[in-house]
């Protein structure tokens, strides 16, 4: 999502006694670290010990430690989501500050800082919601909590204020869908394989990121409905002009299910179980709703504005980014806010000095099984020369013990003639 203003911290403590879960049933079925061990390099990796679930007042966190940010954020969307109660003041998100902090329940060690995350954006990074603000303004309490670093995941700035924006929205329609009973969204990323050094920090930034929609309906009650929307963390480019956009080119197709399941470690049936979803029979929904998105005036507006954070972030040269900036300043009532263009305006520039170019293309030695095939690879050729190695002294034993044998008993057979 787009900020009002560039972030800062906020240093503000929750009441811990004030915070109630709609996930009432939350704790049976299954422990939830077994979500997140869905191939053997998760096995490995996941446990209690770095695999933290966080709840807070309307979602919840499955946060990794060693990452620094979520592997999955379970939020459940009815017809209130995205609203404020009567009973609060109005949220408007322009006129707040927004409240990025460090989550006070973890260890600040296993969070990355704002600093960390500015050195990211001078690379074209933003701190991307898993938990979108816009869905969750019940009260500023509720709202705050979308700001905490463990809702963030490092995410490229024209996805989160572009395409992620469509599928945020989309995901919030459907709590306006009488036809459906209950909706939950589960947002997630997929680490990279290796770690990203930005003048110094080092972070993970994931390479794919995520959306699985869980829908019930009435007329099937014990059929869960799941679609999956896949992208990969990186710029896409949206065609404003149409008056709608379709997702379902996003959607991964249901026989590509289980390669999901290998390479973000997410066990969909656990999942799905331990949010209370019947498993006895999963289907997709895309045949039942409409997977495109109106392009109303405030969405077209945010996608020209998501173009113009493109156009300065991936500016080649310093020419090219200042005749980029003064078109971009031409814009300035239209979109009534220029302060985070202009932040990376200049993250975009002190960048280009160094001589430091950004490239849209997606990672060419990126594949479906790239974290899980390449440990079972390894795995397998250690457990290949180790075999060999035991074989070949097994061998060389057994001969040795022939040897020996055949020695023992040509020396017994002289010492008979020799008796004799």
């Amino acid at each position: 999502m787009e900020w009002a203003t560039p972030p800062s911290i906020v240093s503000r403590s929750m009441n811990s006694s004030s915070r109630t879960n709609i996930n009432v049933n939350m704790d049976n079925l299954t422990h939830y670290t077994q979500i997140l061990q869905g191939n053997r390099y998760n096995r490995e990796q996941i446990n209690s010990d770095n695999l933290l679930l966080l709840k807070k007042l309307e979602f919840d966190i499955f946060y990794s430690t060693i990452y620094k940010y979520p592997l999955l954020v379970a939020e459940t969307i009815t017809a209130m989501t995205g609203f404020t109660d009567p009973n609060h003041p109005p949220i408007d998100r322009r006129k707040i500050e927004d409240p990025f902090r460090q989550d006070l329940e973890i260890p600040a060690k296993h969070q990355y800082t704002l600093e960390d995350y500015k050195a990211y954006m001078e690379y074209g990074g933003s701190l991307g919601h898993n938990a979108p603000a816009g869905q969750h303004k019940t009260n500023m309490d509720v709202y705050n909590e979308t700001f905490v670093l463990t809702n963030i995941t490092p995410q490229e700035m024209v996805l989160n204020s572009g395409l992620w924006v469509l599928m945020e929205q989309w995901c919030r329609y459907l709590g306006r869908n009488t036809r459906l009973e209950k909706v939950m969204v589960f947002t997630g990323s997929i680490p990279a394989k290796l770690n990203s050094n930005f003048r110094g920090v080092k972070m993970n930034i994931p390479s794919k990121m995520f959306k699985i929609i869980c829908i019930k309906m009435p007329e099937h009650p014990n059929i869960c409905h799941v679609e999956i929307f896949l992208c990969y963390n990186k710029s896409y480019s949206i065609n404003y002009a149409l008056p709608k956009y379709d997702l379902s080119p996003y959607l991964l197709p249901h026989t590509q299910y289980s390669q999901f399941e290998r390479e973000s470690g997410i066990d969909l049936k656990k999942l799905l179980e331990y949010y209370n979803f019947s498993t006895s029979k999963i289907i997709p929904f895309r045949a039942h709703l409409n997977i495109s998105i109106n392009l109303n005036p405030a969405l077209r507006l945010q996608m020209k504005k998501s173009k113009w954070f493109g156009k300065l972030i991936y500016a080649k040269n310093l020419d090219i980014l200042e005749r980029e900036w003064i078109e971009c300043q031409k814009l300035s009532t239209e979109f009534q806010n220029l302060e985070f263009h202009q932040e990376y305006y200049l993250l975009t520039k002190r960048r280009l000095k160094r001589g430091s170019q950004l490239s849209r293309t997606i990672p060419t030695n990126y594949t479906w099984d790239s974290i899980y095939q390449r440990h079972i690879k390894s795995k397998s050729k250690s457990k290949s020369k180790t075999k060999s190695k035991t074989k070949s002294k097994s061998k060389s034993k057994s001969k040795s013990k022939r040897v020996n044998t055949r020695n023992r008993i040509h020396i017994v057979k002289i010492t008979k003639s020799r008796t004799k």
